[in-house]
């Protein structure tokens, strides 16, 4: 049950790479407020913190789990966070600005090498004008270079209030800002009586991530708005340890939709004990939640009804889903839904191999950093995840994976906001498969 990755080297690693890269900036920081005759505090008290924040690193380190983390350590992690992670963007810069003048160094040490040069000069004072010359040039040109330098370290430094703004805003701005995505869903198999049923999807609510019940509420509020006929969680209802449930117990009891609020269980949610996990799996269900382990329910009524089926969580070093248990005595009529956590199940296990027409998951949280561009997104989670976010389709079977609602380490979102996602199901046009 306590499939728990072991964190020792990450937590090392970690450290190590934020001290590395804290030395790394604070010394160019330093350098460059020496030569513009700062005031010494200008550089010491950045040292300083550095220190505390770096302490606060490994105290939490040694004390939590760096992804599992709830309460007044999510607090801190956030401060932590403030700290660190502008600075890749600002080392990245001063690593490119360096191996700039390596290369200028280089090539210089290369191009100078020892030339005769034969000047004609008939009289002494001829000679005079010619080095008097050629130092005002040389005065010249060193000033407006050294004046260059200095321009562009100041707009550089300057510049590097941009990635604190990036992350500020992303645990500020973003962190909650929830976004309704409405996606339509061909399903062959589906009912015509059911066409235009909606369905609501939440992931990853990690409640341990909250600082309070307000975020929750929130999405209560626009669930409610939604009027969906079915709501589904699909797994990570807490970091950790079940008394997270707490924060949101009030919000989650009172979800509700005409045909139940059904929900899986994700990775997190075994990082206890059997003893802890058993109580959270009472709590869900207690709040009214059809917490659907390795089984399934039919919705609807008689010919026009779908099945939901929702599995235990398998990927993460986890195998605990038991697909065959969870759709036991589906017709294969029967159009199915499947609530999965993690999204590498599909290629696993459904796709091509089980009656499922949807698999709806979550789990990547949509990596929490990326890029939204004019319809284009990216995130470094696409690089970890082959479905890492949004709608994907094999022939009739379909994926979906939800960006979540929580976070799970940092305590932010850049580029990536929670989402909620609003499913409409539509039956096949009439005139699918004619020639």
């Amino acid at each position: 049950m306590n499939q728990q990755p072991n964190m020792l080297l990450f937590g090392a690693t970690l450290a190590t790479v934020f001290l590395l890269l804290d030395l790394y900036v604070l010394s160019h920081w330093t350098s460059f407020a020496r030569k513009r005759n700062l005031n010494r505090w200008w550089y010491r008290v950045p040292f300083v913190v550095a220190v505390v924040v770096f302490g606060l690193l490994v105290t939490m380190l040694l004390r939590r789990h760096f992804f599992r983390m709830d309460g007044f350590d999510v607090t801190l992690l956030g401060l932590v966070s403030l700290w660190y992670l502008p600075k890749f963007g600002i080392a990245f810069i001063l690593l490119v600005r360096d191996a700039f003048r390596l290369g200028q160094n280089l090539l210089g040490r290369i191009r100078k090498q020892p030339a005769r040069q034969t000047i004609a000069v008939q009289n002494r004072s001829q000679i005079a004008i010619a080095s008097a010359d050629k130092a005002v040039d040389e005065t010249t040109a060193s000033t407006q270079q050294r004046s260059r330098r200095e321009f562009l370290g100041t707009a550089a430094w300057s510049m590097s209030a941009v990635p604190f703004v990036l992350v500020g805003r992303g645990m500020w701005s973003t962190l909650y800002d929830f976004q309704t995505y409405r996606v339509d869903l061909v399903i062959d198999r589906l009912p015509r009586a059911m066409d235009g049923m909606r369905i609501a999807q939440i992931s990853d609510i990690h409640a341990g991530s909250f600082p309070d019940h307000r975020p929750f509420q929130e999405v209560r509020r626009i669930l409610e708005s939604e009027r969906p006929d079915a709501i589904v969680i699909t797994g990570d209802f807490v970091n950790q340890k079940p008394h997270e449930l707490k924060l949101i117990a009030g919000e989650l009891e009172r979800l509700r939709a005409p045909h139940g609020v059904l929900a899986s269980l994700g990775n997190h949610d075994h990082y206890n004990t059997p003893e802890e996990h058993a109580d959270l799996v009472r709590g869900i269900r207690a709040m009214g939640v059809d917490l659907l382990v390795n089984s399934h329910r039919r919705i609807g009524n008689g010919s026009a009804s779908i099945v939901v089926a929702g599995t235990d969580n398998t990927g993460f070093r986890q195998t605990f889903a038991r697909l065959g248990t969870a759709l036991d005595g589906v017709g294969p009529e029967d159009p199915v839904i499947l609530l999965a956590h993690d999204p590498t199940f599909w290629d696993k296990e459904v796709v091509g191999q089980a009656q499922v027409d949807v698999m709806l998951s979550g789990h990547t949280h949509g990596g929490q950093f990326g890029v939204q561009f004019l319809g284009l997104e990216w995130s470094p989670a696409q690089h970890i995840y082959k479905q890492w976010a949004g709608l994907y389709t094999k022939g009739p079977q379909q994926l979906y994976v939800n960006r979540g609602i929580g976070t799970v380490g940092p305590p932010l979102r850049i580029g990536i906001p929670p989402e909620i996602t609003v499913f409409t199901l539509r039956s096949a046009p009439v005139d699918k498969g004619l020639a």
